[in-house]
């Protein structure tokens, strides 16, 4: 059957430069050690009440187009085992004006979602900001915690409490086009590591005279910094909270994506345009692969219909012989107001969701490919042949993945260090700072700023 996976308005991260918001994306999150100030979430918690009442209960959900859209239909299936219990429903444009939202509704404490759908590098930040203001789900959700990704639970847990339930993940692949690599004389399972990659690239490049590049990229953009940050166990923080980037880890992620962008394999794109750049780039053959989460199986799949059968996925290259090759690009979590009238109900609702298989069938169809691991090792959906990337079990080689992504901590200063970084990235990208140079300057004005510790390993 042919896939139904779909690209999502705007969530999670494009890579090399794509910022391409898909349905529940960002990666790593906040922990305990990691510097969230006050409270963390409520006293109120989930097995501090009563089971699900047979009483008329609505409950208000919100989040943003898709995402939003897949709740919707989730609720039609609980509705058939729960029909005492309904649902406000709130869809947001996109993930930025879904947090405003949010944001003040739980300024104010008046008219705020009892279900709300948060990505997963924005949890920490509501968290710290809003201390008191989510449900503690630890004693509800401690029993299935290892049924879940374990790169799910920084994001959602603060000082030891769990707060949140995880929904998606985005193990990362390379797509790449089978015909234009045969045509430069590239055997794919050579491709061991990102010199490897690089030295693909450049052949790709050579033979089809520069028209075609192995990828796209943008030069003031972590999206590449921060898959081979992951890839090597670490990222922006470690689990201390300490700012990493002037750690041996993030020389040499830079100094990786500094190597393809001298090696000339990369097509520029614009950060601010980069998405539809990219879409465009292999729609009109002028780029060889992409280097994204799974969620990219329907963008590809929905741009270019004519390239059916001309598409494969692998592995990341590792960063050196027989090294990892998981990272992850993207997710999102369900989060329970610390206020809502029908906490038991709510939380039912929310496992359900991301629990049921019937439920993320739902959210596979729409592109959202779930964190549940139960799922992920026995749903057919996973495990089916994929005939628009010649016959390969795509979703199972990226479940493969899942099990190998280290947890990252973003903790609940991850914009600002986005900030920093990028600024960094575009100085060494155009030979304005050296690499060592750029990561300092950003590392000290996060240190600045957050006031965190620099870390030297």
């Amino acid at each position: 059957m042919k896939s139904k996976f779909k690209k999502i308005g705007i969530a999670g991260i494009g890579v090399l430069g794509i910022t391409a918001l898909l349905a529940g994306c960002g990666s790593g999150g906040s922990n305990g050690s990691s510097g969230g100030s006050g409270g963390s979430g409520s006293s109120n918690t989930a097995n501090s009440n009563s089971g699900p009442t047979s009483q008329p209960v609505t409950l208000k959900v919100m989040g943003w187009n898709i995402a939003e859209g897949t709740l919707v239909s989730d609720e039609a299936l609980f509705k058939k085992i729960h029909p005492n219990v309904s649902f406000n429903n709130v869809t947001v444009d996109s993930p930025p004006n879904t947090y405003t939202k949010y944001n003040a509704e739980l300024a104010a404490g008046a008219d705020v979602p009892d279900v709300m759908i948060v990505e997963t590098s924005q949890a920490g930040s509501f968290l710290k900001k809003f201390p008191n203001s989510f449900l503690d789900l630890t004693s509800y959700m401690t029993p299935m915690k290892s049924d879940f990704a374990a790169a799910k639970w920084p994001a959602l847990t603060m000082n030891g409490k769990i707060y949140g339930i995880p929904w998606d993940i985005g193990p990362a692949l390379v797509f790449y086009r089978t015909d234009l690599f045969k045509q430069a004389g590239i055997n794919p399972s050579s491709i061991k590591t990102w010199n490897d990659y690089i030295a693909a690239g450049q052949k790709l490049t050579q033979h089809f005279g520069g028209k075609v590049k192995m990828t796209t990229g943008s030069y003031a953009n972590d999206g590449m910094f921060k898959l081979l940050m992951n890839e090597q166990g670490s990222y922006y923080f470690n689990q201390s909270g300490d700012i990493t980037l002037t750690t041996p880890a993030a020389q040499t992620a830079v100094s990786i994506e500094k190597k393809m962008w001298d090696s000339g394999i990369l097509m520029h794109v614009p950060s601010a345009t980069g998405w539809n750049d990219t879409i465009k780039a292999f729609v009109n053959n002028q780029i060889a692969s992409a280097i994204m989460g799974i969620w990219y199986v329907g963008t590809i799949e929905g741009s270019a219909p004519s390239q059916s059968g001309k598409w494969a996925v692998m592995p990341l290259p590792a960063v050196s012989a027989g090294g990892n090759t998981a990272a992850n690009s993207g997710g999102s979590n369900l989060m329970i107001s610390a206020h809502t009238q029908h906490p038991k109900t709510a939380e039912e609702f929310a496992q359900f969701c991301m629990t049921n298989s019937q439920a993320l069938d739902i959210s596979m169809k729409n592109g959202i490919y779930p964190s549940y691991l139960p799922y992920l090792k026995n749903s057919p959906l996973i495990s089916q042949a994929q005939p628009f990337f010649g016959g390969q079990k795509v979703f199972q080689i990226a479940s493969n993945e899942v099990p190998n992504i280290t947890p990252a901590n973003h903790t609940s200063d991850f914009t600002v260090a986005e900030n920093y970084v990028d600024t960094a990235l575009g100085q060494i990208f155009t030979n304005k700072s050296s690499i060592s140079q750029g990561l300092s300057s950003a590392a000290n004005k996060l240190a600045q700023e957050t006031g965190r510790k620099i870390s030297s390993q």
